[in-house]
């Protein structure tokens, strides 16, 4: 980075920061700040324009829309794969309920590996563990809070 682009970058950082935190939340906006940025100072256009802060700011208005964007994508892609993974299963006749799944979804993502690979894949602990390299005892732990997550969470909606 050349000297004027670092002083720009100085200068604006904490103001697009909060720009992109009202956007796209606190956890996602230094990324999606400095993605902007980056993608600015590539541009062959840069050299060239006039007014830097307007650009930035649009910049980071364009990232955190294909942040976003990612997200959803990646949203609608686990529930098509959770959908299509759980659908009716003519063999055994068995199809889970969209309230139970809806619960799995919203358990912690170590929660839900042990879950799916031990009452979906129908793995033993031992096996499960192996694959995720953790103990025996983290699987049956995890397995433990996210019965006892899953049976609050559905006692709930009763």
């Amino acid at each position: 980075m050349e000297r004027d682009e670092e002083e720009v970058f100085v200068k604006n950082a904490a103001e697009l920061t909060r720009f992109a935190t009202g956007i796209v939340g606190p956890s996602e906006a230094q990324d999606v700040v400095s993605a902007a940025f980056l993608n600015c100072v590539q541009a062959r256009r840069w050299p060239s324009v006039d007014d830097k802060r307007a650009y930035l700011f649009r910049a980071v208005l364009n990232e955190a829309r294909s942040v976003q964007r990612s997200a959803w994508r990646r949203k609608r892609r686990e529930v098509t794969y959770m959908a299509a993974s759980t659908a009716w299963d003519p063999v055994l006749g068995v199809s889970p309920r969209p309230e139970i799944l809806d619960a799995v979804r919203r358990l912690s993502l170590r929660q839900r590996a042990v879950i799916v690979l031990t009452y979906w894949e129908d793995w033993e602990p031992s096996r499960v563990a192996r694959h995720l390299g953790i103990s025996d005892g983290a699987v049956r732990r995890r397995l433990a809070r996210a019965r006892a997550r899953l049976r609050k969470e559905l006692d709930a909606r009763r």
